[in-house]
């Protein structure tokens, strides 16, 4: 009887999104509680609106403006058609596809046959326009293929193939002899051109 329950509030969930906005959002929980303002999701918990996939142990979903949007979630795992993330914790907007993620970050983004890894302390992401922002208060980490890059901000637009980066950069490649640091710095990871400001560059050469 539980589980037939839980499976009814979930349908209605479904409905009730529907109307809401034009987006199909599929959610699956193993059960579901249902307030005024929020339901709350927990054990295997899968919310889906086209290629964007969120699953969690535990999740809520509120009201804004009438509307059910805003997913708010801890140890939690993001995919879309180019990235995904894992995270300790998730507040995303279903409607504006806009999010934040906090705490041990890690994500992937693709980029033809290669991909970028980062690690950070906070990503904010814009799915629709696929558009990523994070910081760390020590370091971001990204890894591109044979480049180690440091900094502690970043802005990635993935239509210009541009991440930039701010304040204390560091660009390494053992493989090419590169060592580069800069205040500002963007690196076009298509073709690996790297443009940079305020620039202290190492170059090794065999004797």
């Amino acid at each position: 009887m539980k589980k037939f329950i839980s499976f009814v509030l979930v349908s209605f969930f479904i409905f009730i999104s529907i109307l809401s906005f034009p987006a199909t959002i599929n959610v699956k929980a193993d059960s579901v509680k249902g307030e005024e303002k929020r339901y709350i999701l927990t054990g295997n918990v899968f919310i889906q609106k086209d290629d964007l996939i969120i699953t969690t142990d535990y999740a809520t979903i509120s009201l804004v403006n009438d509307d059910w949007r805003d997913v708010e979630t801890n140890k939690v795992h993001i995919k879309g058609d180019s990235f995904e993330a894992t995270s300790d914790y998730l507040i995303f907007d279903l409607q504006t596809e806009k999010g934040t993620l906090r705490y041990n970050v890690e994500s992937n983004i693709s980029i033809e046959e290669s991909f970028i890894q980062i690690f950070c302390d906070e990503l904010v992401l814009d799915n629709s326009k696929k558009l990523y922002e994070g910081f760390s208060k020590e370091h971001v980490l990204i890894t591109k293929d044979d480049y180690s890059i440091k900094s502690k901000r970043f802005k990635y637009e993935e239509s210009a193939t541009l991440l930039s980066l701010f304040d204390n950069v560091k660009i390494v490649n053992e493989s090419k002899k590169i060592d580069m640091d800069s205040q500002v710095a963007y690196f076009n990871t298509k073709t690996n051109e790297i443009e940079a400001q305020s620039v202290n560059l190492i170059l090794q050469v065999e004797d």
